[in-house]
């Protein structure tokens, strides 16, 4: 006869062995590693460099080559205002006139006395004539024929000093008028007729509207790089242009500690307007080990670092990767792309965007960006 005792135990001990058993194979599925779907993430090699140039620019004023303060040289009422605002005019164009009554009488009056000394003049010549042929028939002295032909020359003499006199007075004519030194624009019209000039007063402001200049100070560090009569680029918030470089200052200016250098504008490019800004685009070396990555694969660190994410091979999963920060030093950031150096290797896979959704450790799938890396 069975004991029930004891099949009350063994079956206690079947349930424990049951339930034993479960146990341990819960806890070893839960003690396995699950690995997820590794997501797919833009990637690009890393490129490194000793060196590389990176693209910056200066700011500049396009200027007029001539600009000229036009006045008269003499004060007096102004009678003749002949342009305008914003009026081309031409070299050799009268602008503006004086009042000139006063001296075209004086003129005219010096005129008559030029007449009056040339018929003097004339008298004294024939004069000198007649009496050098009664010398030679001994009818006059020999000091006789020195008087008269004194009296020849001082009236030559006072026949130039009235001409002098008369070109002075025309020069004097001229001074009451302003004409255009040179081809250009009117940029500046500050008195009209009726005004009192005073000597030397700008009347006009006068713009060369045929050669355009532009003017950009310069680090002196970049005044190695710069050649003379090479052509560089500019932009404006509107044109792109081509500058050809006249020459450097030489010298240090105190206020910006720059250099100036100047630009000339080609031809093509003269619908530009003094006074525009213009900023000359120059590629200039960096002597220093790094590598280019697109600003959105940074990210920020502790303490105000930055890094990036790396691919590591996952060494338990051939053909997967896992993302590892590595941190990097930012040497030149552009618009796009900033130059780094740090603890990567030549041809290493980073994650170029995408920061925000991922995190350390993470399985990925690289997928190639088409970009080299490169500016």
């Amino acid at each position: 006869m069975v004991n029930i005792r004891t099949l009350v135990y063994a079956g206690l001990a079947l349930i424990a062995a049951s339930l034993f058993g479960a146990v341990f194979l819960s806890a070893q599925a839960e003690g396995e590693p699950r690995q997820a779907n590794p997501i797919r993430v833009p990637v690009q090699s890393v490129t490194l460099s000793q060196s590389t140039k990176i693209a910056t620019s200066y700011a500049g004023v396009v200027r007029a080559r001539r600009t000229s303060n036009l006045g008269f040289e003499r004060g007096g009422l102004i009678v003749d205002v002949l342009v305008d605002l914003g009026e081309h005019v031409k070299k050799g164009e009268v602008l503006a006139r004086l009042d000139d009554n006063i001296l075209r009488a004086d003129l005219a009056a010096a005129k008559a006395g030029v007449k009056q000394m040339e018929a003097q003049r004339a008298i004294a010549a024939s004069t000198y004539q007649r009496q050098k042929a009664l010398l030679a028939k001994g009818h006059i002295s020999a000091q006789r024929l020195e008087e008269i032909d004194a009296n020849f020359l001082a009236a030559e003499a006072a026949k130039t000093v009235a001409q002098a006199q008369a070109n002075t007075l025309k020069a004097r004519l001229k001074l009451l008028q302003i004409t255009a030194p040179y081809d250009g624009v009117i940029a500046e019209r500050y008195s009209d007729e009726g005004s009192i000039a005073a000597s030397g007063a700008p009347v006009f402001l006068l713009v060369e509207d045929g050669a355009l200049e532009v003017r950009v100070g310069l680090p002196s560090v970049r005044i190695n790089d710069m050649k003379i009569d090479k052509d560089y680029t500019f932009n404006t918030s509107a044109t792109r242009f081509e500058a050809r470089l006249r020459g450097l200052s030489g010298q240090v200016e105190q206020a910006t500690q720059t250099i100036s250098a100047v630009f000339d504008i080609k031809p093509e490019k003269q619908n530009l307007i003094p006074g525009q800004t213009a900023r000359l685009s120059l590629s200039v070396p960096l002597e220093q080990a790094g590598f280019w990555v697109p600003l959105s694969a940074l990210r920020e660190d502790r303490r105000g670092l930055w890094s990036l994410f790396a691919l590591d091979a996952d060494p338990t999963h051939a053909g997967q990767y896992i993302l590892t920060p590595r941190l990097i030093e930012i040497l030149f950031a552009g618009a796009d792309q900033v130059y780094v150096r740090g603890p990567i290797k030549e041809g290493t896979l980073i994650l170029i965007e995408g920061n925000q959704s991922v995190s350390t450790g993470m399985a990925v799938q690289p997928v190639m960006n088409k970009q080299t890396g490169q500016p």
